[in-house]
């Protein structure tokens, strides 16, 4: 039983890695793609600006006397292939040079551009449903491994690895992990987590926490005793704040309901994992730590440090 159980640890903490690669291929993707549809936009700007130039330019060589100009416009097909002929070009000389080289240009980046996108709009689109599959997988996982333990009684549980200790027969129990100096691990149910702090996220953001991935409805704990604010808006959903006894403040994100507020217990249960804010499909618990109410520092190697 024990084997079965750390082989599916194993393959979750493989699945939720290739998870955190694929959501920064993603993000970096949307940058790219952000950034070359901006791009397109200015050159089809200029190119307008440039086919107005050419377009004046042309009816004054008519008004002049210059029927080449006009025939050669009616003969192509469009303005690309107007812009592009040499034959006109070698009639007008140096004239309108400037215009057709610029016009010409920018036709070939806009060409390139939107070639670019619809590549990396295709590639998005496959990364976004290998995606959506390694969540399904993620949750098959966490479902099995909390249906094993679920089965075991309190006896065979004890004898397990500390990893799933306190693991409830039938007739229920907790799942909590700690503690450990004091400190609970935050989600009291089967998880996997990776080291994703500083991983690209959308809009050119940074993950400044540590995504801990859990079935729906996991019971979230306080990691030390402390006051908890149940707050909610934005990407992050339903989250709390613990300001804990020992200084550090704690943010749990993307909660499916909450359970407490107020004064807590180190180990109280305060909420429930879940995919509110910008998490739509894909629960877990995003997890941060700010060390004496200062700025987010990396939680991977506490979260270790007590999930051990």
């Amino acid at each position: 039983m024990e084997r079965q159980l750390n082989a599916l640890q194993a393959e979750l903490n493989r699945l939720t890695s290739e998870l955190s690669q694929t959501q920064s291929k993603i993000a970096s993707l949307e940058t790219r793609i952000q950034a070359n549809q901006a791009q397109l936009s200015a050159a089809e700007a200029e190119l307008k600006r440039w086919k107005e130039i050419l377009s004046n330019r042309i009816v004054a060589m008519y008004k002049e006397g210059n029927a080449t100009a006009l025939d050669v416009l009616l003969e192509c097909e469009d303005f690309d292939t107007f812009v592009h002929s040499y034959d006109f070009m070698s009639r007008i000389g140096n004239h309108d040079a400037e215009a057709i080289a610029a016009t010409r240009s920018l036709v070939s980046e806009i060409r390139e551009r939107r070639a670019e996108l619809e590549e990396a709009r295709a590639q998005y689109q496959a990364y976004y449903r290998d995606l959506q599959v390694k969540r399904a997988s993620i949750q098959s996982k966490l479902n099995e491994q909390k249906a094993i333990l679920a089965g075991l009684d309190r006896e065979v549980a004890a004898l397990l690895s500390s990893r799933y200790r306190g693991a409830a027969g039938g007739g229920g129990g907790t799942w909590n992990v700690g503690p450990v100096n004091g400190l609970y691990f935050p989600v009291a149910g089967p998880h996997s987590y990776v080291n994703d702090w500083g991983a690209p996220r959308s809009v050119g953001r940074t993950h400044k926490g540590c995504d801990i991935m859990a079935a729906y409805g996991t019971p979230c704990v306080a990691i030390t005793s402390g006051v908890v604010e149940q707050r909610r808006g934005g990407n992050a959903g339903l989250y709390i704040a613990l300001h804990g006894d020992n200084g550090h403040l704690y943010y749990y994100m993307h909660l499916q309901g909450f359970a407490a507020s107020g004064r807590v217990a180190a180990g109280q249960v305060i909420g429930y994992v879940g995919d509110t804010g910008n998490a739509r499909g894909c629960p877990h618990l995003h997890f941060e730590w700010h060390p004496n109410h200062g700025g987010p520092v990396n939680p991977y190697p506490l979260l270790v440090a007590i999930d051990r």
